[in-house]
């Protein structure tokens, strides 16, 4: 693997990734945190945050997601919208928003 990952080809690669899974995705919003997202020369890892519509759906992302789909692991957090607002998770992850899936897009 790769240890080179600029932030532009992890979200081309996240974009893939989402793509790659159809309706389940439906609804979502993929947040990019941690040295990825901060673009640092020498990243280990993605660290990508779903927010999803319920707990089913956050359970079919996690079982559906291969971790290791992406040049460098992916570290993957799923919360629902709900459990990111009460813990402040965006703001506390210093997230950034890099896809956001409609409802009805795959």
């Amino acid at each position: 693997m790769s240890s080179k990952l600029t932030r532009s080809d992890a979200i081309f690669h996240i974009k893939e990734l989402a793509q790659s899974l159809g309706a389940i995705a439906n609804g979502t919003d993929w947040h990019l945190f941690g040295s990825v997202n901060r673009d640092e020369p020498n990243a280990s890892d993605v660290d990508l945050m779903i927010l999803c519509r319920s707990d089913s759906q956050a359970d079919t992302l996690r079982y559906s997601i291969d971790t290791d789909s992406l040049p460098l692991p992916l570290h993957l957090s799923l919360l629902t919208f709900g459990e990111a607002s009460e813990i402040n998770a965006i703001l506390v992850q210093q997230s950034c928003l890099v896809l956001k899936i409609a409802s009805d897009e795959y």
